[in-house]
């Protein structure tokens, strides 16, 4: 499986010389560097201090934007719509868009997960990718217990750490644009994908635990061969360009905007940098200069 083949010892010698989660962004219009910082979402907050930098590009620019403002979520009106959107209409439950086999996979997957407390049948109703979504979460905390979350996680730490300095603190998309990008798509499609996360339990776990190492060894080039260079078929390029690119693009719009009148930081998934239409090329192609920040 050569995913399972990257080179640790060229993460070592990369960080040597960069901090590759951190970019700075120069050139063409802007009145002030702005920066690009790449996150986990399970991540915690203590991790805001494991990037050199970090802090002191928070403390320099003038707004910080996640890809939601994550204070939103508590809203109730943003709870009772995201749960909304959780659940399947009576004839799409999962016993019936999935086969017998089907079925039985994704029943023995959630029962190893809520060590049989839980099974299928209680979460029918639940929209396949809001399951497929849940099992996600928990095979991360399962084999990684140190990631936590959401509440107390890294993109929710670096949007407090600007506003506690005063900073503008946004949004790059709305909370309806992302529940319509996650669960949008048609359910039959949900439903494979699902299957298909089931199928490679074993084969996720291990992709995992190395994106979570590449991740904290900080090393932006082995985290982008270990995303887009799958020969597991783990992400199709359907995914790819849906959960990733096609909002890039989107983004592109509010980032352009605001970098030359304020110096921004952009602090999203580390997956929307990486690639021909990440974050950082799609810069590039407009003409700014974008480069990793130095280790000091």
């Amino acid at each position: 499986m050569k995913k399972v083949s990257i080179l640790f010892v060229l993460i070592s010698l990369a960080l040597a010389c960069n901090a590759q989660l951190l970019w700075k962004v120069t050139g063409r219009d802007t009145c002030k560097p702005s920066y690009l910082f790449g996150t986990i979402h399970l991540e915690t907050s203590k991790y805001i201090d494991s990037v050199p930098g970090l802090r002191e590009a928070i403390a320099s620019v003038d707004a910080v934007y996640g890809e939601i403002q994550m204070d939103s979520l508590t809203d109730n009106n943003v709870i009772m719509r995201m749960a909304r959107n959780l659940i399947a209409p009576p004839d799409s439950t999962l016993d019936k868009l999935l086969t017998k086999e089907e079925y039985q996979l994704v029943d023995s997957v959630v029962s190893s997960y809520f060590m049989g407390m839980i099974t299928l049948e209680t979460l029918s109703k639940l929209k396949p990718v809001a399951l497929s979504t849940q099992l996600s979460v928990m095979q991360m905390q399962k084999y990684f217990p140190e990631l936590l979350g959401i509440s107390d996680g890294l993109d929710v730490a670096v949007q407090a750490a600007g506003r506690e300095l005063g900073k503008r603190v946004g949004g790059l998309e709305t909370v309806e644009m992302q529940l319509k990008t996650l669960f949008g798509t048609p359910l039959e499609v949900q439903a494979k994908e699902l299957v298909n996360f089931c199928r490679k339990d074993n084969v996720i776990m291990i992709f995992s635990k190395e994106l979570c190492d590449t991740y904290h060894a900080q090393d932006l080039d082995a985290l982008e061969k270990l995303l887009l260079i799958d020969e597991e078929g783990l992400m199709s390029s359907e995914e790819m360009e849906r959960l990733a690119y096609e909002r890039n693009r989107r983004w592109m719009d509010t980032i352009t905007k605001i970098i030359p009148n304020e110096g921004l930081l952009v602090a999203v998934g580390a997956g929307h940098l990486v690639g021909k239409d990440g974050l950082i090329e799609l810069l590039r192609r407009d003409g700014y200069t974008v480069e990793p920040v130095p280790f000091k």
